[in-house]
């Protein structure tokens, strides 16, 4: 059969259905992108484990999601002319009979014959499978009513609308058409037929998806019964608006943290070491009703503050060393970007500024520290794509992996989008210096731009939710540098406000902080909304300003003890979470609290969080780090530190060699507090303090009082402190932030 002939007989039928002789005919012949395509879509018949697989399914292969409209309608009647689609007798048509279930199909029954979508699917089959004209509408934006839905018990029901806005000014009801998720099955759910159920009482969203777009509605279903807010102070923006989502929820905040858990949770949070027992006895016997304000400032103005953050970005930003020739990560370089790094955190230098160094960082790795932004790649190679990837992902908080292939399917970022933030770094080029560890960044200002995955057209640079970018004769780094630092781009400013709340909380407000996406929205969008404005318009990106609203927040200093009404909150912030320690802190927690030094290779520091390159090569205690979660350093995810805890954590802990050294063949702390003090029980408090920054409580004392040996017996005293030291080093209370 000829190829052209599907293409004659659309045309055919569109002249034929055009025609004044014909008044009875239908006015809309049914469009393959905005009817067939949804149909697809809705079906699953182009999802992942369906016919949208990369290699297709049963020998039929649809573009994953929908992405590439021409492609599918190829393969649908092109590739295999007549297989599929019948002209002659539509309904005798192979689509239709496999959707049907008329015969053997792998993914059983679709949709039923009496069903919308067969007859959309029949319809346009009988209209002569038309292409859509070149002016066609296209949908430009999804609204998903209501735009807020409040159940005020457990099990009531709402029926939900999905409308379609298209280029040409048009609406269209797409509620059944609309493919639909939700964010907690257990709080809420939306059916296909966009009916909206409350099961617990929460807070949550649902989300629906058409063509290209994803759209969401929050979700509150209220618990029964009668609720009274507890007045309790604000101390700022931060509580106003934390307060505000609790109210609303009815949810109670738990009481204030004792002096005690504040000191520990701030000096860690803030400088990543334990209080010392100096430290502890001055903020105890301080009766000032500031002193918690004195101590945060205390504590912002340490070097150890930059240094803590200087780790943080260090792994954002894949600070390594690799040996490998050409990777361009030689152990000067990577010293040198480090110490740049931790010197820019000390100083306090703005966030904005320190993003347009690194995204424009020319030069020598060695001379030009920033530069390493672009040779502290995987195997060392510039990839463009990965560029735009690390960029989005560092720097926005968005992961746009999946746009490289095909648009994504829970957000709105496309392939055009993928591959036009990709051209602004086509351009980045290396070559080497005058030694071999040496490598120069430049950009070639003639580059081309990237090219698009599927059809090889050149994408021009354009910002990420953003229009279109005047590159002409310009680094393009620095015009997607500027665009990207100005106070009112609400991504970067959002992304740095939520890794910096994630920090003293233990999750972001969208969270993963670098999980940014419309089915993953805020957890309390005006709070976000608000630090981000702040960071912005109000401090300059200046860090350490937003860090002390945070700390000096009534929320940040909740205790960790939970009520009634708040026990099952994971998200809203009415209580401390408890927060395993990173691997880093602990590993110099444990150090600070037995008084011992342990030792470093390739490093003078006496610390674990300032190893430039996150003792990836620290032979000597390289088994810690890895046991307990620290990033490897190979992506910009921030998925790469993990603070799980596991058999081999506690098998460490308990006789590893971290802890073997400091109590048993090195012991420093415990022969020091038996010769300064004479009575166990200071002894016994002087532990407590050491370790868990508190004192014992009474009852703890007399317990352990029962166990005490004849002092007089120094091996027998020694073995005796050492226990409880070791006792309280392998406790939860010690191995958490709270």
């Amino acid at each position: 059969m000829n190829k052209q002939l599907p293409k004659a007989i659309s045309a055919l039928v569109v002249l034929l259905t055009s025609s004044p002789l014909l008044a009875s005919s239908p006015p809309h012949l049914p469009s393959f992108n905005n009817d067939v395509m949804p149909v697809f879509f809705r079906g699953g018949c182009n999802n992942g484990a369906c016919h949208g697989a990369a290699r297709g399914k049963d020998g039929f292969k649809l573009s994953l999601f929908g992405y590439d409209p021409d492609g599918d309608y190829y393969r649908l009647l092109e590739e295999y002319v007549g297989r599929r689609v019948n002209l002659a007798a539509p309904e005798k048509s192979l689509l239709l009979e496999k959707a049907s279930g008329r015969v053997p199909h792998t993914g059983g029954r679709v949709f039923a014959e009496d069903s919308e979508y067969y007859q959309t699917l029949l319809r346009w089959i009988s209209a002569g499978t038309p292409r859509d004209v070149d002016d066609a509408p296209e949908p430009v934006r999804l609204e998903l009513m209501p735009d807020k839905v409040v159940f005020e018990k457990p099990g009531g029901e709402r029926q939900a609308k999905v409308v379609a806005h298209y280029s040409d000014g048009t609406q269209r009801d797409v509620s059944l058409l609309a493919v639909y998720m939700t964010n907690n099955e257990a709080l809420a759910t939306i059916g296909k037929d966009a009916k909206i159920k409350g099961l617990q009482a929460g807070g949550t969203h649902v989300f629906a998806r058409f063509d290209r777009f994803t759209v969401g509605t929050e979700v509150v279903v209220l618990p029964e019964g009668e609720f009274t807010y507890p007045d309790t102070p604000q101390h700022n923006y931060v509580d106003e608006l934390v307060d505000a989502k609790l109210r609303e929820l009815r949810i109670t905040p738990s009481a204030l943290c004792t002096d005690e858990h504040f000191l520990r949770r701030a000096t860690i949070d803030l400088a990543g070491k334990l209080p010392t027992p100096a430290e502890y006895e001055q903020f105890m016997s301080d009766s000032h009703v500031n002193k918690r304000a004195f101590l945060v400032d205390s504590l912002l103005m340490r070097d150890k503050f930059g240094e803590v953050w200087a780790a943080q970005w260090g792994e954002w930003l894949r600070i390594y060393t690799d040996t490998n020739p050409g990777s361009g990560t030689a152990m000067k370089a990577g010293w040198n970007y480090y110490h740049w790094l931790r010197e820019q955190m000390i100083e306090n230098r703005p966030w904005d500024e320190l993003a347009r160094d690194l995204l424009t960082g020319n030069g020598s790795n060695l001379r030009n520290p920033p530069s390493n932004y672009y040779t502290m790649l995987p195997q060392g190679k510039v990839d463009p794509m990965k560029l735009g990837e690390d960029t989005a992902q560092i720097f926005l908080g968005l992961r746009t992996q999946c746009a490289q292939c095909h648009n994504h399917p829970f957000d709105r970022w496309t392939i055009d989008d993928y591959y036009s933030f990709t051209s602004f770094f086509t351009g980045v080029r290396r070559k080497h210096g005058s030694e071999a560890r040496e490598y120069y960044t430049f950009i070639d200002l003639e580059a081309e731009p990237a090219e698009h995955l599927v059809d090889g057209r050149p994408m021009p640079h354009q910002f990420l939710g953003g229009g279109l970018a005047d590159v002409a004769n310009k680094d393009p780094r620095k015009v997607l540098a500027n665009w990207m630092t100005t106070p009112d781009n609400t991504l970067f400013r959002r992304n740095l406000a939520n890794r910096i709340w994630a920090h003293f909380f233990g999750r972001g407000i969208v969270h993963p902080v670098d999980d940014v996406r419309i089915s993953n929205p805020p957890s309390n969008e005006p709070l976000l909304e608000e630090l981000g404005r702040r960071l912005a318009e109000d401090y300059g990106y200046d860090a350490k300003k937003l860090v002390r609203d945070i700390c000096l927040s009534r929320t940040y200093q909740l205790s960790a003890r939970t009520n009634d009404s708040n026990r099952r909150d994971e998200s809203r912030f009415s209580h401390a979470y408890l927060r395993r320690l990173r691997s880093d802190v602990l590993f110099d927690c444990i150090s600070d609290a037995l008084d011992y030094k342990h030792r470093f290779r390739r490093s003078t520091a006496q610390r674990a969080i300032v190893m430039f390159e996150g003792g990836r090569r620290d032979d000597y205690n390289n088994y810690f780090f890895q046991t307990f979660g620290q990033a490897r350093r190979e992506s910009v995810c921030t998925c790469e530190t993990q603070t799980d805890a596991s058999l081999s954590q506690a098998l460490h802990l308990i006789n590893g060699k971290t802890i073997d050294d400091a109590f048993w063949r090195n012991p420093v702390l415990i022969p020091h507090l038996i010769e300064k003090h004479s009575e166990p029980t200071d002894v016994i408090k002087s532990l407590y303090i050491r370790i868990l920054s508190r004192k014992p409580l009474e009852s703890e004392l007399q317990e352990i009082s029962k166990l005490s040996p004849d002092v007089s017996d120094q091996k027998a005293a020694r073995n005796f402190y050492s226990s409880i030291a070791w006792a309280l080093v392998n406790s939860n209370e010690f191995i958490f932030n709270h």
